[in-house]
């Protein structure tokens, strides 16, 4: 999991309330400043409540009155700007919420190009178009953002670390971890430093970070900022998740720290932190994806130490999730049913084992085209389980097809307009 970019707009430094004093009518000045923060304070109410499309009407209007009462280039109506962008982004409305932050920007450029005012609408519109996949759109604009803040604040600034994370999230959703790891070790350094050791900032970047090291396979790198993210979580919810709403971020934690324990071969530690991750999702979101890819990570597990017949009921429950959420032929299923199959073959129920690889083939074929080099590997133990059920004819087919993908995939990879 890769935590989204920050959006800056909301929260106590965004709202401004500026307090009257003394006492008799009110003025025509005291009634504008009484709307204005009203205004904004129903604004922030609303958003700190996640009711962002009752939030839309309101700060709509805190931008028009703001216009009237400031003028069209006042820094107050580019903060509204700001937060009537946010709520759009919030809602879905993309289209809408660009030109805001984009005239934010445009009006705050007015004071000068290295505020740190500058940096928060450059970030903004940065996140937005990450959000959207315009990774070349938002590159330029998160390190502009991250260059004054690193001239404009001080090298403990949380602002400094957000520029750092957004940044560094950015270079790992385009594959270039290496660029990442600096940012995110600076982001989680100033992090430690200025926040408690279980502050929300803190697990977010140690999540971002031992996400990296694991997609990297650097496993043993990895392991130790799990942990701190499970004891972390725990705290806010107590081991049960007595202590919370909703439980999945703990057990959405404590499968992530199980895959590593299984990539490291550690079967003894992944079990507990399975079977605590199984009760909470049986408990609190049975019927939810996340389930899902608890139970069908709990059978990985159960199949590495030869637990077959324990394994097979957990992938049925996930298959049954994801069917019932996305349907019998999404592509949500093909791993689940792969791992199935596995299942199946290894109790030398060949026949049943069969069948769940064929819908696996006929999904991917359908999600990734005929010729996917993903689909050797599936045709293989297809092939496999074909000659265990006495149909040569049909395995060595397979085998053949197999071999002319991955033949193809190597033509492609050499072929220098590739």
């Amino acid at each position: 999991m890769i935590f989204p970019a920050q959006k800056i707009g909301y929260g106590p430094a965004a709202i401004i309330v500026i307090l009257s004093l003394g006492f008799g009518l009110v003025s025509g000045a005291r009634a504008q400043q009484n709307t204005w923060d009203d205004l904004n304070a129903q604004v922030d109410s609303l958003y700190g409540k996640g009711k962002f499309a009752e939030a839309v009407p309101v700060a709509q209007q805190l931008v028009e009155f703001a216009e009237k009462r400031f003028g069209a280039d006042a820094p107050k109506v580019a903060s509204c700007l700001n937060k009537l962008a946010v709520l759009y982004e919030e809602v879905g409305n993309f289209s809408d919420a660009e030109p805001l932050y984009q005239r934010s920007l445009q009006i705050r450029e007015q004071g000068g190009t290295d505020d740190p005012d500058v940096a928060a609408s450059l970030n903004n519109l940065g996140a937005l178009y990450a959000d959207q996949g315009k990774y070349a759109q938002a590159q330029p604009l998160y390190e502009r953002a991250l260059a004054i803040r690193e001239k404009a604040l001080g090298a403990d600034n949380p602002d400094l670390a957000t520029s750092l994370n957004n940044l560094a999230v950015l270079y790992d959703l385009q594959g270039r971890g290496e660029e990442a790891l600096p940012l995110y070790k600076r982001a989680l350094a100033i992090r430690e430093k200025v926040f408690a050791p279980d502050h929300p900032e803190v697990a977010k970047s140690l999540m971002n970070l031992a996400g990296l090291y694991r997609d990297a396979q650097r496993y043993e790198e990895a392991e130790p900022l799990y942990r701190r993210l499970v004891a972390i979580d725990e705290k806010t919810t107590g081991p049960d998740g007595a202590g919370d709403d909703g439980t999945s971020e703990l057990a959405n934690t404590l499968a992530d720290l199980g895959s590593i324990y299984i990539a490291e071969g550690k079967y003894a530690q992944a079990e507990p932190i399975y079977k605590q991750a199984a009760a909470l999702a049986d408990r609190d979101f049975a019927k939810e994806p996340l389930a899902a890819t608890i139970f069908s990570d709990f059978a990985r597990l159960n199949v590495a130490e030869g637990h077959y017949a324990s394994a097979e009921p957990l992938d049925l429950r996930a298959l049954g999730i994801l069917e019932e959420d996305f349907g019998s032929s999404s592509s949500r299923l093909a791993p689940i049913l792969g791992g199935l199959s596995e299942v199946l073959y290894l109790q030398g129920r060949y026949a049943e084992a069969k069948t769940q690889l064929q819908r696996e083939l006929e999904i991917q074929e359908k999600v990734l085209g005929p010729d996917d080099p993903e689909l050797a590997s599936i045709l293989d133990n297809y092939a496999a389980v074909l000659l265990k059920t006495d149909h040569t004819e049909e395995a060595a087919q397979a085998t053949a097809r197999a071999k002319g993908i991955r033949a193809k995939a190597i033509a492609a990879s050499s072929d220098p307009e590739n």
